[in-house]
């Protein structure tokens, strides 16, 4: 009882830290949506549209990928289930992963097998309300923002202003998913 008092005014007092820092930082992004805020609006498939990293090298992981699809729904015990489909030259990989939060780390999600995090913010950030955007921080603690969107298509306003907002904040390494050899599908990926 006395925890999750503590735990609630902690959270208060950071968010309204947070808040004052926007007003100071003006491209800060809003607050990451909690997990209660994933709702069936964030569920279904998400197109990759490019990612920004502090560092060149945070970005490896998409320096080979052609595309990829991101789905996501609600799985068991309170989880998401995200499956990834992604292009790698002509070969398509499939990869299912559970992420999962604790009440007082929200709006942190964690994969079920404590080897990456994640944050997610909603695309209105950018101007873009079918977009989201999602921040990675894996095993190697490398760090990147990746952009989604519902549609395949994403208008270059929208990956300009992605692109600006983190450069503000010095993501200042950007790579647009080259979508040379299309999607692959969610059920065909090996």
């Amino acid at each position: 009882m006395l925890s999750g008092t503590l735990w609630s005014v902690t959270s208060s007092l950071l968010s309204l830290f947070y808040s004052g820092m926007q007003v100071m930082v003006p491209c800060l992004p809003p607050a990451p949506i909690s997990t209660s805020g994933l709702t069936e609006k964030y569920m279904g498939t998400w197109h990759f549209v490019a990612a920004t990293a502090w560092d060149e090298s945070d970005l490896k992981f998409y320096q080979t990928v052609d595309s990829s699809l991101l789905h996501i729904q609600k799985g068991a015990n309170d989880t998401l289930l995200v499956t990834e489909s992604t292009r790698l030259g002509d070969t398509c990989k499939k990869n299912t992963r559970s992420y999962f939060t604790l009440s007082v780390l929200d709006p942190f999600l964690f994969r079920t097998d404590y080897d990456a995090m994640a944050l997610i913010w909603d695309g209105k950030f950018i101007n873009c309300p079918s977009c989201m955007i999602v921040l990675f921080v894996d095993e190697n603690e490398e760090a990147r923002a990746s952009l989604f969107a519902r549609d395949e298509k994403t208008p270059d306003e929208v990956i300009q202003e992605f692109k600006s907002k983190m450069e503000c904040v010095y993501m200042e390494d950007f790579l647009k998913a080259p979508l040379k050899s299309g999607y692959c599908k969610l059920n065909d990926a090996a």
